[in-house]
């Protein structure tokens, strides 16, 4: 009797129930349900696991732009003769495609996107920007602006005075430009060039003199024309660039040469004067440092340098001597009052200056107790200044044979070369660089060889005078966004 009844109240529910789905008939349904197998699922069996929370989307930056493929605000030449015109043009960047793949979960942050300048561009800026720093003489400061199809370009320069005897002056130039509504900027930094930065830099070229059987490693310039001889056997060789602000040069020849032959380097023609400066005297070129060692001299004196450091001198008037034994590490001024020469020989360790208004003659070896071309870290450096003359002294004062010269040698004159007809045929090597207001033939005494010292590049011999030009001393070429903007403020 209890089953029949279980088996009836069973049979009552069963014809009276609905659907067990939530749904009533009728209804449609708002959401599903779907079983997704995923790869990285790890299967749990027997256990109980919460829920898992969807992940937060993270905020990923916007990758830079390439450099490959786009272009920076481009440049040309600004007229020397003014500072607030000039014809720039811009070509548009690139534009950015910021989207990600899920745009309603995530907003990329925008970074400053970087654009490479073409290399014509790249030197037309510098160039520009080279010549407004020599303007800066009198002035720590100056900024320039200019408009061109529509876009805008604004340069701050700021002059940065050498810190000491040895350094270079700087001009930090903070240029920006406009093109397609967006604002890029870059920074470059200029060095004032020292004259020792050029291997030979000759004012006037004397008509009487020719090159001939010489070789010069490294930048050449001169001011006006000059004269080269050769033949099939001897011919000049230049194996750096060679400038002049003249029109041409003069050949005398025997036998045909290429000009690459000669000019390994390439040659400039018209490349604009480097105007020598009126005064040398050292300290006018750069502060002193904090401790030189300063050596006044009041009548024609003889120099003699030793590889320890050490240094002699003696008065050629009065035969007074004088001797130092103790090496140091800030610089050694030697200067001498109007109307007194100098003369040099040695071998020299540590930083020194020779100065005279008058002269210095060279009489034998002068040379660096550690040679850079062996020890590229040494710090020995040698600057021969004159307003007037620099001399090689003659044959039965230096001896026969070769001769040596290390440093830096500026003669506001003249380089001499005494009696080229006396001495035996021998060579004249000088390690580092030749400034002069014209320099004498050196043949048939002597065949010149000179060569670069690379150190000249990041460092001058203490009050070493200067030039008039600047060159960008290290700039990527490349423009950045200057817009510090996210997607989020331009949506």
């Amino acid at each position: 009797m209890t089953a029949l009844l279980h088996l009836g109240l069973f049979l009552v529910l069963l014809s009276t129930s609905g659907r067990f789905d939530g749904l009533h008939e009728g209804e449609t349904s708002l959401t599903q349900l779907l079983l997704l197998e995923s790869p990285q699922a790890k299967r749990q069996d027997g256990s109980d696991t919460p829920p898992r929370m969807p992940d937060t989307p993270e905020l990923q930056p916007v990758e830079p732009l390439p450099a490959t493929g786009s272009q920076p605000p481009a440049a040309v030449e600004v007229p020397a003769e003014t500072l607030d015109s000039s014809a720039l043009s811009a070509a548009a960047p690139v534009e950015s495609d910021t989207s990600t793949e899920d745009e309603s979960t995530a907003i990329a942050i925008a970074t400053p996107a970087t654009f490479l300048s073409a290399e014509a561009e790249k030197a037309a800026l510098i160039k520009n920007l080279a010549r407004l720093a020599e303007q800066l003489t009198h002035a720590p400061a100056a900024q320039i602006s200019w408009e061109q199809e529509g876009r805008l370009y604004h340069a701050a320069l700021a002059l940065q005075p050498a810190s000491s005897g040895i350094d270079f002056d700087h001009v930090i130039a903070d240029v920006s430009a406009e093109s397609g509504g967006r604002q890029f900027k870059t920074q470059i930094r200029l060095k004032r060039l020292a004259f020792s930065h050029y291997t030979q830099m000759i004012d006037r070229w004397d008509p009487m003199v020719q090159l001939h059987d010489d070789e010069i490693i490294g930048r050449f310039h001169v001011n006006s024309r000059f004269n080269l001889q050769y033949d099939r056997r001897t011919v000049p060789v230049f194996l750096g660039k060679v400038t002049t602000a003249a029109s041409s040069f003069s050949t005398e020849a025997s036998g045909r040469r290429r000009e690459s032959d000669i000019f390994r380097g390439g040659i400039e023609t018209r490349a604009g004067r480097i105007e020598l400066p009126e005064q040398l005297q050292p300290f006018d070129w750069a502060p002193p440092d904090e401790k030189p060692r300063i050596h006044e001299l009041g009548n024609d004196t003889r120099i003699r340098f030793f590889a320890d450091g050490s240094y002699s001198w003696r008065d050629r008037n009065t035969d007074a001597p004088g001797y130092v034994n103790q090496p140091t590490l800030q610089p050694v001024y030697f200067i001498a009052v109007h109307g007194a020469r100098l003369y040099v020989q040695g071998v020299v360790s540590g930083r020194v200056l020779v100065y005279s208004p008058q002269g210095i003659v060279i009489e034998s070896n002068l040379t660096y107790a550690h040679d850079p071309r062996r020890t590229p870290d040494s710090t020995d450096y040698l600057g021969l200044v004159s307003d007037r003359y620099i001399e090689v002294a003659a044959p039965h004062v230096t001896g026969p044979g070769d001769i040596e010269i290390h440093g830096a040698l500026f003669a506001g004159r003249r380089f001499v070369v005494r009696d080229i007809d006396l001495g035996r045929p021998a060579t004249l090597r000088i390690l580092g660089s030749l400034t002069a207001g014209s320099v004498s033939a050196s043949e048939p005494r002597y065949a010149m060889r000179i060569e670069y010292d690379s150190r000249f590049e990041r460092q001058r011999p203490p009050g070493f005078p200067s030039t008039n030009r600047f060159a960008a001393e290290d700039w990527d070429g490349q423009w950045r966004e200057a817009a510090d903007a996210t997607v989020a403020d331009q949506l």
